[in-house]
């Protein structure tokens, strides 16, 4: 009995000498501008795990901090974070009284930036992977907060992945396309200020809602409780997609009976952009509603859309661009009567509906519960014809080069534009001789339908441990189908295969010679189906020195066809559903952070994951008939990556190296080939490629010093090397007979990954005055990009003849680099304080320069001549000039 009494007495003077060693930090938080208390700020003491967050009040208090020197930092979303050094005394508690937090101008520009209208090229559906770096500009690391918005202009991808390897969610739920794995944003374009809240984890790393993505992890939450309390207005004026924009949005708040709703619209118009002919006419709705039930349970309602519809910019040669005196000739557009009319219009609009349900079980213990449902419309229309010669106006027969008259024809391109443009009187005119159409404009639809359902549960384990499991499915049915837009002044078209013989050229052999009117589907019509059901679970830890996490995962996907047309060309494989693929996967991964102290922190995280192949690229030609690819495989990813960060009040700093390797993937190109097809005459083929590897490895560096309270300079620097590290196979299919030609090996090696700069880097400058304007500029530099390159060409069988060495040789096998690039940006601002309004006031000027010699990429065309000059040219899309985006924005 002495013995226990002897160890509790011991416990409880040891207790007492471990609080007498601790003392406690408090204070308040708020806005340096409108004043206003700041609550969710979270303060961190550095290289400790203590930490909290503000209430609605501002207040903050952190108990039991070890007594000595530490490093505070203060972190909000949309302000700059702040480092302050306290001196804790045992046994007292520090009062901070007031720190401000002052609204990050950069943040705030970013935020009232559409990422959703970048450029023409990047928003194409089919053309382009699009880059979601710029999104990227709230991440607490150095190099990405700093390098995200300034890279992306240039269509910079982040450690050169593309967005399928970036994991995009909102209130958890996924929100990649099932289809690619690509994130597209201007599914909620314009609702700028209704998904400002978001988290991001950079790279690889720990998160709570899923196993994530090589490039990170977004997840926006779109909460009513969450949003911003009170009004917002704004107008922004641009130079670039469109010219206008209008936003509302306002939020309650949670009232006192449970409630919060937020409600946002937007509209986005300009007759033109920066391009010729692409007209932007964008909406956007949100409707967040929030109630909580009792204590422990919640529910929270989102519905949003942007209905779009925009006129598109095409790529062309360079020896177009010349010839028309503008490397932003657009050949997808004509006058009709006068007026500009685009051939190639995108249309959209796929509503979002999410119920999410919290339930806190207890105060350690959580269960987050949703599901959503997206239907609508996504397409984009285009010229075609049947009997009849090619009215695109930049076709290859029609350039000067190519006719027996080059003088008169470059004099004609340069004094009439029905021969540099489309001629639509011309197809009206044409098409006015013959009921049947010879020239019609078709939209390619490519509807989808998907609902979704997930669970994320979440335990405290102790102070020290957390537990994170989830399970989530998804049910898919992506359409895709032909529709006949518009007749161009004929009364019907017959539903035939231009390219089929005349005994198999019926589309749909259930409906044989069927005339075709304006609204009906024709061509093509089948839907993809996609199931796909999985678990993750993810443990992390946080001590003073040390934080880590390892995780896992294991899904099942489960995909097929479905043709809803017979086809004549393929009667027995192309009507109703195909055999189905099952493909099952796992994922592993894990890091840790050491804190050597509160400034200096050093990090390494692994992962290993398969993934099932893309729907898009599983069929051999999905339009046609239910062929699968050959032998498909699931998709094998191997990352590293390992960094150091340095935070002070007055200088961070990261370093970060990895490593990523891409194995066994498979790419379905389309292309209209010379001397491949049936008795070597031209034909439409599919080029199917396997067994692609590719590596990504490099270093990136970001740099962030206060030189005086007001100046701060900044430096960004990524250093790359992506490649393609196999000689992956090539199958030849000819679309309209699924006759394979023999495999060849593609001689692709060490060819570089095409569509990014692998080396960028930015040096700024910020001012920040105290009296709440600023102004920053930066000069960037971007080097080592590369041309996308034609498959065909690097085969044993293109350089058949050929002499080694020779410049024929050498337009064959190599690949085509781009000029390194310099631009230099600008970025201004004022806020105002008048009663109960803050009035915001920021501009962007990209390009000051105006630089229009700058290549961004493109793409080099299948068909070549032996003269090693490229007769068909590579199609080049370029940099945008001087742009400029003015925003103003009232909050009350």
């Amino acid at each position: 009995m002495k013995k226990i009494l002897l160890f509790l007495l011991m416990g409880v003077l040891s207790s007492f000498a471990l609080h007498a060693q601790t003392g406690n930090v408090s204070g308040k938080v708020r806005n340096s501008v409108d004043r206003n208390y700041l609550s969710q700020v979270k303060v961190e003491v550095l290289g400790t795990n203590l930490s909290t967050y503000t209430d609605a009040e501002g207040n903050f208090l952190i108990s039991e901090v070890p007594q000595g020197k530490h490093l505070l930092e203060f972190i909000l979303q949309d302000f700059k974070s702040v480092s302050m050094a306290v001196n804790v005394v045992a046994g007292s508690t520090i009062d901070l009284k007031v720190v401000e937090l002052v609204p990050s101008a950069l943040s705030q520009s970013l935020k009232d930036f559409d990422f959703s209208s970048l450029t023409d090229e990047e928003l194409d559906d089919e053309g382009s992977k699009e880059n979601i770096s710029g999104l990227l500009a709230s991440s607490k690391d150095v190099f990405v907060s700093n390098a995200g918005y300034v890279f992306s202009q240039l269509r910079f991808k982040t450690r050169g992945y593309s967005s399928d390897n970036t994991s995009i969610r909102m209130n958890g739920m996924l929100m990649n396309d099932m289809e690619n794995g690509r994130g597209y944003w201007y599914k909620w374009g314009g609702l700028n200020d209704a998904t400002r809240n978001q988290e991001i984890q950079y790279g690889l790393g720990a998160n709570g809602f899923g196993f994530g993505g090589f490039g990170g992890t977004t997840n926006i939450n779109t909460s009513a409780k969450d949003q911003r309390v009170g009004t917002k207005l704004v107008y922004s004026y641009s130079n670039k997609s469109y010219t206008n924009r209008v936003m509302a949005t306002h939020s309650t708040g949670l009232m006192e009976n449970g409630w919060a709703f937020t409600v946002s619209g937007s509209r986005r118009w300009g007759d033109e952009g920066y391009v010729d002919a692409t007209f932007y006419d964008a909406y956007s709705y949100f409707l967040s509603a929030y109630k909580q039930l009792n204590d422990n349970h919640s529910l929270n309602l989102t519905v949003f859309a942007a209905p779009s519809e925009r006129g598109k910019g095409g790529a062309s040669t360079q020896k177009v661009y010349d010839l028309v005196g503008s490397n932003y000739y657009n050949p997808y557009w004509g006058y009709q009567n006068g007026e500009k009319r685009n051939s190639r219009v995108s249309k959209s609009h796929q509503p979002v509906f999410m119920l999410n349900h919290d339930w806190k079980i207890n105060e350690k213990t959580n269960l987050e519960t949703a599901i959503s449902y997206t239907f609508g419309r996504n397409g984009s229309t285009r010229l075609s014809w049947f009997n009849a010669p090619d009215p695109r106006p930049d076709y290859y027969s029609k350039l000067p080069w190519n006719s027996k008259s080059p003088e008169a024809i470059e004099n004609l391109w340069k004094t009439d534009p029905n021969v540099r443009h489309i001629d639509w009187n011309r197809m009206y005119q044409v098409n006015s001789n013959d009921p049947n159409a010879q020239y019609f404009l078709e939209e390619n639809r490519y509807d989808a339908e998907q609902l979704m359902a997930n669970t994320i549960f979440t335990k405290e384990i102790n102070n020290n441990w957390n537990l994170t499991a989830g399970l989530e499915y998804t049910h898919y049915v992506g359409s895709r189908f032909n529709v006949m837009d518009d007749l161009l002044g004929a009364e019907y078209f017959i539903d035939y295969d231009k390219y089929a013989p005349a005994s198999k050229r019926d589309n749909d052999m259930n409906r044989p010679d069927r005339k075709v009117k304006e609204g009906d589907t024709f061509g093509f019509d089948y839907d993809v189906h996609l199931r796909k059901g999985g678990f993750f679970a993810q443990t992390d830890f946080t001590y003073n020195q040390w934080e880590g996490y390892i995780g896992g995962e294991v899904n099942y996907t489960n995909m097929w066809r479905e043709g809803n047309m017979k086809k004549a060309l393929f009667p027995d494989n192309s009507f109703g559903e195909s055999s189905k693929k099952d493909f099952t996967n796992f994922g592993v991964k894990g890091g840790l952070t050491y804190k050597l102290n509160g400034r200096n922190y050093f990090k390494a995280n692994a992962a290993y994951t398969t993934r099932a192949p893309f729907l898009r690229n599983s069929f051999e030609s999905a339009r046609t008939r239910n062929v699968w690819v050959d032998d498909l495989k699931n998709e094998k990813i191997m990352s590293f990556d390992a960094g150091y960060q340095l935070r002070t009040p007055f200088v961070k700093a990261s370093i970060n190296g990895f490593y990523t390797r891409f194995e066994d993937q498979t790419e379905v190109r389309n292309y209209f080939m010379d001397g491949l097809g049936t008795n070597s005459k031209s034909a439409f083929v599919n080029a199917i490629m396997t067994g692609i590897d590719k590596e990504h490895m490099g270093i990136e560096i970001g740099v962030e010093a206060r030189l005086t309270p007001t100046l701060t300079a900044i430096f960004a620097g990524s250093k790359g090397q992506y490649i393609w590290d196999s000689r992956p196979n090539l199958k030849w299919v000819e679309e309209n007979n699924g006759k394979p030609y023999d495999e060849q090996t593609v001689y692709a090696k060490n060819f570089y990954v095409a569509g990014t700069p692998q080396t960028a880097a930015t040096l700024g400058l910020k001012y920040s005055s105290p009296k709440y304007w600023w102004a920053g500029v930066n000069a960037n530099y971007y080097d080592d990009i590369y041309l996308d390159f034609f498959p065909g060409e690097r085969t044993s069988a293109a350089v058949q003849g050929l002499t080694p060495g020779s410049e024929v040789w050498n337009s064959r096998i190599n690949q085509r680099q781009l000029p390194d690039a310099f631009t230099l940006d600008l970025n201004f601002g004022k806020s105002w304080k008048i009663k109960d309004y803050y009035i915001s006031l920021n501009a962007n000027v990209n390009n000051v320069l105006d630089d229009t010699d700058i290549i961004t990429g493109g793409y080099e065309q299948s068909r070549s001549d032996n003269t090693g000059d490229r007769e068909f040219g590579d199609k080049l899309y370029y940099y945008y000039g001087r742009t400029y985006f003015v925003n103003l924005s009232v909050r009350f």
